[in-house]
């Protein structure tokens, strides 16, 4: 339930409105004989237009009235007016700044009446109130509510800039995330048409070691036959998955792009991401790179590509590998800026694949993608955690940009082969 104790603030600045106001009135007394002298009802009227004040952020209509009244009351009496003017300012600042508009209007508009047409007969009652005083009582009304009326509109739009700042977080958040899953969902994808293969290879080694085994011990060919079928079954489904995960990856970048637009207020304006149709294409390995690379020059990116090392990298990792580097390019592309130069360093070791992507651009990366709401850094950190690797990112001695990655790559076949034949020989 609501409070109905007005705030200590409030209190502190009507008691010492109050004892100005008695002061003030005690004053004024010596020397003007025009007014009635000050008693216990005037007094009191004072305390009654005043005291009140202390409830205006609750009650601004109530307080309103009520103060208008016993002004009307104390002047209709003729005690000096004091500083009840200053308890109508204040009043009718409330009723601007804290009542919605078609209320705070119509009750402003009955006050003023009511306040103006009493002063006007006070006009033709006492002849010491001049005209004039009709128009200082209108704009003692008039003034304050206006300030109180620009005071809620400056609230009201201050809330507003608020709430469209937390729609846009919040709508970035949700790009962000959806930027992951879409992510995620390709990562997966990928590394399903990976096994595929795998699994496509082991089906055929299978049927063609059957063949060959025709004439041997039957419990081997119903091995041979089970592994053939074994395989083909797990291929339909692995096809199947593959199937599910391209939609839900498709689902998932068109969401985010969608929130991502309204996060940044509309397009950027800046150059898209590197495209390369790749619905008919092998899976992109690291024998690709160079063909990446010939694509940003064409572009307008000037490539230096360099690939060290001979050990053998599984294919699972040669997929994340070439994404790192084309997402690590395609920042470069959109946010280094014009006469860049990136270059592209890739070793192979027997336990992992280090990439080293650099541009001597403007260097803001990854500010500039945090402004444009991309997502390219959320996705490569995504590839190298897929495959239990370190990514660093930052800014670059000199100027630009640079990403590093490290890629475990625990399948060394190579060395295994290796092993193997030295064990042969022996």
């Amino acid at each position: 339930m609501k409070s109905l104790r007005p705030a200590g603030s409030d209190v502190l600045i009507v008691l010492g409105l109050f004892a100005i106001a008695i002061a003030w009135s005690l004053t004024v007394e010596i020397g003007n004989l025009a007014s009635k002298q000050m008693d216990a009802p005037g007094y009191a009227l004072l305390a009654v237009a005043i005291l009140p004040l202390t409830y205006r952020s609750r009650f601004p209509l109530a307080v309103a009235w009520i103060s208008t009244m016993a002004w009307i009351v104390y002047v209709g009496l003729n005690y000096s007016t004091g500083l009840t003017g200053i308890a109508l300012f204040i009043a009718f600042y409330g009723v601007g700044s804290l009542v919605p508009k078609r209320r705070a209007y119509l009750h402003a508009a009955l006050l003023l009446a009511i306040s103006a047409g009493w002063t006007l007969i006070g006009h033709f009652v006492y002849e010491d109130i001049p005209l004039a005083a009709v128009l200082m009582v209108a704009l003692v009304v008039a003034v304050p509510f206006a300030f109180g009326r620009a005071d809620r509109i400056r609230r009201e739009r201050f809330t507003e800039l608020e709430v469209r700042h937390a729609r846009k977080a919040l709508a970035a958040e949700e790009a962000a995330a959806d930027a992951v899953r879409a992510e995620r969902a390709r990562i997966a994808r990928e590394l399903h048409d990976v096994v595929a293969h795998e699994v496509t290879v082991m089906t055929l080694q299978a049927e063609g070691a059957r063949r060959l085994a025709k004439d041997a011990d039957p419990r081997i060919q119903r091995a041979l036959a089970t592994i053939s079928d074994s395989g083909r079954t797990g291929l339909a489904e692995m096809q199947r998955m593959i199937g599910v995960l391209r939609t839900s990856e498709e689902e998932a970048a068109e969401r985010a792009e969608s929130e991502r637009a309204i996060a940044g207020g509309g397009g950027t304006g800046q150059q898209g991401p590197i495209v390369i149709d790749e619905s008919h294409a092998p899976m992109p390995s690291l024998a690709a790179l160079p063909a990446l690379a010939a694509h940003v020059e064409q572009a307008g990116l000037p490539v230096r590509l360099e690939i060290a090392g001979n050990a053998h990298v599984p294919a699972g990792v040669e997929v994340q590998a070439y994404r790192i580097v084309q997402e690590a390019l395609t920042n470069a592309l959109k946010h280094a800026g014009p006469g860049a130069h990136a270059t592209v360093e890739v070793r192979r070791e027997s336990d992992h694949v280090e990439i080293v992507v650099e541009d001597d651009g403007r260097g803001a990366v990854e500010e500039a993608v945090q402004l444009s709401g991309g997502h390219g850094l959320t996705g490569m950190r995504e590839r190298v955690q897929a495959v239990g690797g370190t990514f660093e990112h930052g800014l670059r001695r000199g100027g630009g940009y640079r990403v590093r990655a490290v890629l475990a790559s625990g399948d060394d076949q190579v060395g295994a082969a290796q092993a193997a034949v030295k064990g042969a020989g022996r």
